[in-house]
């Protein structure tokens, strides 16, 4: 059973000083990205030099970096991008830049599940999986959304193969 965090749990303190990258800027991404800096953290937005993306992120006062530049500088990584280039983006652009102690996070577990990302065992996994479409949530106040859910997730930390739970390969352990 996955442990669950809200939250009283969660303490922000523990990301101040730290570079957040959320990679992607879609329903999702823009939600995140936005919130996190308006809570006074840091954030950049990770995304393809062709991405139509990249206006709407620099337009809303972000740091804009390609994927790879994102994933070298920062401490966290949300990945936002959809679950079919996900494999190859982690591949070509995350995977060579994650060293021990970083903390990469997911919406969902479809890539890690279907083994399109193997993380390192030197490396923290999270998920937030959101309650509801992310262009919903936020309609609402973006903090009530995304704040939350990082704060549930701070102190969520290694993933860690699981040999008793055939249908999750993971299981979330504090």
């Amino acid at each position: 059973m996955a442990t669950r965090y809200y939250e009283k749990d969660g303490n922000v303190g523990l990301l101040k000083g730290k570079t957040i990258a959320i990679i992607g800027y879609g329903s999702q991404g823009h939600a995140h990205a936005l919130n996190l800096r308006d809570s006074g953290l840091d954030v950049m937005v990770g995304l393809p030099e062709s991405s139509q993306s990249r206006v709407k992120a620099t337009a809303a006062g972000l740091r804009v970096l390609s994927t790879a530049d994102a994933a070298k500088a920062a401490d966290t990584m949300m990945i936002l991008v959809p679950d079919h280039v996900q494999g190859d983006l982690y591949k070509s652009a995350i995977e060579p830049h994650l060293a021990p102690g970083k903390t990469i996070m997911f919406a969902h577990g479809f890539a890690i599940r279907f083994e399109q990302i193997k993380p390192p065992s030197t490396v923290d996994v999270t998920m937030i999986a959101p309650k509801a479409p992310a262009t919903a949530c936020a309609s609402c106040s973006r903090k009530a959304w995304v704040f939350r859910r990082w704060l549930r997730c701070i102190r969520m930390l290694r993933a860690k193969p699981s040999k008793t739970r055939s249908r999750m390969p993971w299981r979330w352990v504090a």
